[in-house]
């Protein structure tokens, strides 16, 4: 099979950014073989924005995936298992999904993902680490790990995409993250780089306001059966970031509202034993690292 790759793009009110995330594309050393640009219900100038390219770079195609209202993330998901259905006949090897607000710094940034896949062939899902603003500076952003790559810029193996069934769309989103539990449990390598550094112009979980990100965040882990005491951890870790200790408090409430106020986890029980598994060794191996430490 070729080492020729697909883009994937879900798009919805982006006509703030979206032309950053074209030029970053269209600037890299190895274009895809086709970029399907979902709009998702546009009201804005999106949509032409994405035509203007399109008539330039032929790779680009343009589709109307509805109409949704607001963000919802399993629409979004939705949009990007259309495209998914639509490339279904092209000869391609590899898939990735580029955000409408995401673009890479490096101009070979695809190019050295394929190369990495091309040498290690048991890697199923890869991409760089997240960049986002602050104070007129990019910064590494904090949630960024080795073993996870970030949804917005996650770039598959198309037998590892195809073997996990691809996206569940999922109401408050994490369908990338069910995406690598799923690749986990079936043996696939996940690998996040930071030698790639992706920008991501609008911060995250701000497009309805910090405070429901927030939230949403909490409802998130807790939908996922995440283990209480790595919520403590996750959270406390992120008392440095902005809006800081407010947005971390925020956040831990959100995950006990709806462990106190719904039936449970929405993923299955297996997946969950293996999630809470994954994190109990994390909190070990943290443990071990700060007690091996020299003081």
């Amino acid at each position: 099979m070729s080492k020729q790759f697909i883009l994937l793009t879900a798009a919805k009110n982006e006509e703030q950014y979206i032309g950053e995330a074209i030029k970053s594309v269209v600037s890299q050393s190895a274009h895809p073989l086709a970029w399907f640009i979902m709009d998702d219900g546009s009201t804005d100038r999106t949509a032409a924005i994405v035509q203007e390219y399109a008539g330039k770079y032929p790779f680009i195609r343009l589709h109307s995936a509805g109409e949704r209202q607001g963000r919802n993330f399993g629409s979004q998901y939705k949009a990007i298992s259309a495209a998914v259905e639509m490339a279904k006949s092209l000869d391609f090897e590899f898939m990735a999904v580029q955000d409408a607000d995401i673009a890479p710094e490096r101009n070979d940034y695809y190019e050295s993902l394929i190369r990495m896949f091309t040498e290690n062939p048991k890697l199923g899902i890869a991409g760089g680490y997240i960049y986002e603003r602050s104070e007129g500076k990019w910064l590494c952003r904090s949630s960024n790990a080795a073993d996870s790559v970030a949804g917005g810029i996650q770039m598959f193996r198309r037998k590892c995409f195809e073997e996990i069934g691809g996206y569940t769309p999922l109401f408050l989103g994490g369908s990338d993250w069910l995406a690598q539990l799923d690749a986990k449990m079936k043996g696939w390598q996940i690998s996040a780089l930071p030698e790639f550094p992706v920008r991501h112009y609008r911060p995250t979980s701000t497009a309805n306001g910090w405070r429901r990100g927030c939230l949403q965040l909490g409802y998130l882990d807790a939908s996922f059966g995440t283990h209480p005491l790595f919520e403590v951890f996750k959270c406390l870790r992120r008392i440095k970031v902005k809006p800081f200790f407010i947005g971390a408090v925020v956040r831990f409430w959100g995950y006990l509202w709806w462990k106190c106020t719904k039936p449970g986890p929405l993923i299955p029980a297996d997946k969950v034993v293996f999630l809470r598994q994954e994190q109990m060794a994390k909190i070990s191996n943290r443990f071990k690292r700060s007690a091996g430490s020299p003081g």
